[in-house]
């Protein structure tokens, strides 16, 4: 981080500033002057002074620093105080360049600033550049009697001798206008620069994120088990209930696997049903399920489930005239719902295949599932 360049437009903008640590800057004027050492006249212009006794408090400098270089104001303060540092441990040792302000050092274990006129950033000042004289080495000239009608020579160093002692003490600038920022390419001994260096935040994802990705993912699996195997959701059906053990029954005869089997009745029975009149024939009637001799399970594929036994009968009498022989079964493990059932199997794996076949038909719907009966007791 170059401070000294920051502190030369600092000093362009407000003619002075206080640097905690360092010691306090001031922009000032001086007029032309004449350097005997060096035999030159140099033009006005502008020059540092600089005072090692600083003002606490003054931050002037660190929020310009982090306002350029958009850090914050701890971090400002840190680089500043490092650079200062390690600007007064250069300047024990040697002479430090300063930006083109100047250069530092020790002098009787304080530090020193010696400041470089410049004349080059003010147009008052026409960027004249110093004019370099020659003194003439002139010796003791001989007395000489004058004669009449002559003329004693004049002496011709007069006027040179009467230019060399001008000295004029330097004004105060109370605004000076703003210098430009001169790079210079040579670097050797400048102070060691640091990059501020702030650690990035590294931020991991929400939890609520998570959250919200794993409650997606479980509604498209139940969504797309919903719509493709929705055989799933009853595969417990045909084992919420057991067969309790019951005594011989009367053989029946067995159709095939679509048909209700039926029990033989007598006679008399028939030509007493036939006697009846035709409102008792139109009731709907509960069929029980079928006697089997086996003590194996009975399965039937269940199509549908009403409150009622009209609605029952109704969706019997609509599965009928599509071709499937159903019929409404009421009785234990049936729970509140009066069922619609179709077929009677032997084993879950023939219920299951005669429903696979009918829905394949589109002849029942594919929520229809294979069920296993509760056998009654005689």
């Amino acid at each position: 981080m170059d401070i000294a360049n920051y502190l030369s437009e600092l000093l362009g903008q407000h003619g002075e500033i206080s640097v905690p640590g360092l010691g306090y800057f001031v922009h000032v004027r001086v007029g032309a002057w004449y350097n005997d050492a060096e035999r030159k006249f140099y033009p006005p212009g502008y020059k540092i002074q600089f005072d090692p006794q600083t003002l606490d408090g003054d931050d002037t400098l660190t929020k310009y620093i982090a306002e350029k270089k958009k850090i914050s104001l701890a971090s400002s303060k840190y680089f500043t105080d490092k650079y200062i540092s390690a600007l007064k441990q250069e300047a024990a040792l040697q002479e430090v360049p300063f930006a083109d302000l100047g250069w530092f050092f020790m002098d009787k274990g304080r530090i020193a600033f010696k400041s470089k006129v410049s004349n080059t950033d003010n147009a008052s000042f026409y960027g004249y550049a110093p004019v370099s004289i020659k003194k003439l080495n002139q010796p003791a000239a001989p007395e000489v009697t004058a004669q009449p009608g002559t003329v004693a020579p004049e002496h011709v160093s007069t006027p040179i001798q009467a230019t060399t002692t001008p000295v004029q003490s330097p004004e105060p600038l109370p605004l000076p206008p703003p210098i430009r920022d001169i790079q210079f390419t040579e670097t050797v001994n400048q102070p060691e620069e640091y990059i501020d260096d702030e650690p990035e935040i590294r931020r991991g994802i929400s939890l609520w994120a998570i959250i919200l990705i794993v409650v997606i993912i479980l509604a498209s699996a139940a969504l797309t088990v919903y719509k493709f195997k929705p055989q799933w959701l009853h595969l417990n059906k045909g084992q919420e209930t057991q067969l309790l053990p019951e005594p011989k029954a009367t053989p029946v005869t067995k159709s095939d696997t679509d048909s209700v089997k039926k029990v033989a009745q007598p006679a008399d029975t028939i030509k007493k049903a036939i006697s009846k009149p035709d409102s008792t024939l139109n009731k709907a009637s509960v069929v029980a399920p079928p006697a089997d001799s086996s003590t194996g399970p009975v399965f039937a594929i269940i199509l549908e489930s009403t409150k009622t036994l009209a609605k029952a009968q109704a969706e019997a009498d609509h599965f009928q005239k599509k071709g499937v022989d159903a019929r409404v079964y009421s009785g234990p493990g049936t729970g509140k719902l009066i069922k619609v059932v179709t077929g009677s199997f032997t084993t879950y794996e023939e219920a299951k295949a005669q429903k696979d076949r009918l829905v394949k038909e589109k002849k029942i719907d594919i929520k229809s599932y294979p069920y296993q009966l509760v056998k009654h007791q005689k």
